[in-house]
């Protein structure tokens, strides 16, 4: 299978790309001219000899992968044949810039030009890169066909456009538009910033770190798990157009997540719930009926627990 990817060089667009590599599949990585983390992709072709699968040590037969340099607002350039299209390139995704007008609402447009991109590839269908952050606070189990969008930000509410109205313009154009919305995912190369890095980081360093009472419903999935769904979205020709939620079938209260951290890192170390405030309407609660996903993919292999210590493993 011949697979575009925007947004390759990111922590879920990397993963996808090695481990379609490792499944055979020809890969059109597309980042940014600028792009600073291309160097990953070039390591990758050289480590690997992935454009002559004859090579020893090729990941696997027949893999190639194929570095584009293009703008988001001029993916409809690129002449390229594909199958299946995935669109994770997303400015503002963390930090402030995600309350950033300008900046999120460019980001829709750029989904749109995706779309017609993934059209002219030849591409049966695109798979997106929806958020939990979509819902805003959703108390109770999020049903993707039932559940309400209220975004409290705008990455959430571009999140929300960019899904309503690339759903039109793909079925104006004859394409299937698969919307993940994808959740918690952490493992080996998270961006730094995320909670489970926080914690690990001062637990490593021998200090407490300060939270909130993380008192809320979450969910986490490990990112061999959640790439391995995403795949299926764009192979399984069970999967329609619309939303899946990408996420594991562990869903319990935020603090037992953060205790396990703490008894595998440093269990003599007091955690500091409660050190910081929460504000209940824009506390996310994440529990998400998987049973949609479930259909196309098998159950998570990977137990929280096993993924904190093969994250570890790798610091």
């Amino acid at each position: 299978m011949r697979v575009a990817i925007t947004g390759a060089t990111g922590f879920l667009g990397y993963a996808l790309t090695e481990e379609l590599l490792k499944r055979g599949h020809q890969v059109l990585a597309i980042c940014r001219k600028d792009s600073s983390k291309k160097d990953k992709l070039e390591k990758l072709i050289k480590e690997y000899g992935l454009n002559n699968s004859s090579d020893e040590g090729s990941i696997s037969e027949g893999a190639s992968l194929t570095i584009i340099e293009a703008e988001l607002g001029h993916l409809c350039d690129i002449d390229e044949k594909a199958d299946v299209f995935y669109h994770f390139a997303w400015n503002g995704s963390s930090g402030s810039a995600r309350e950033d007008f300008d900046t999120q609402i460019l980001n829709i447009s750029y989904t749109a030009e995706a779309i017609k991109a993934a059209k002219a590839m030849g591409c049966r269908r695109i798979i997106g890169a929806g958020s939990q952050a979509e819902y805003g606070v959703l108390k109770g189990k999020a049903l993707e066909e039932n559940a309400v969008p209220h975004p409290f930000m705008m990455y959430g509410a571009a999140k929300t456009a960019a899904y309503q109205m690339g759903q039109v313009l793909a079925g104006q154009l004859d394409i299937e538009l698969i919307w993940p919305r994808i959740y918690s995912v952490y493992g080996v190369g998270e961006n730094p910033g995320t909670l489970v890095n926080y914690v690990i980081d001062c637990l490593k360093k021998g200090e407490s770190p300060s939270l909130s009472p993380c008192e809320n419903m979450w969910n986490f999935i490990y990112i061999s798990d959640c790439i391995s769904r995403l795949i299926d979205l764009g192979i399984s020709t069970e999967v329609k157009a619309g939303i899946y939620h990408i996420a594991s079938e562990d869903t319990r209260i935020l603090k037992e997540f953060v205790n396990e951290i703490g008894e595998i890192v440093a269990p003599e170390i007091e955690l500091g719930f409660g050190q910081k405030d929460s504000n209940p309407l824009r506390t996310f609660w994440l529990d998400p009926d998987t049973s949609k996903i479930l259909k196309i993919s098998g159950p998570c292999k990977v137990s929280f627990k096993e993924g904190i210590k093969k994250k570890l493993e790798m610091l």
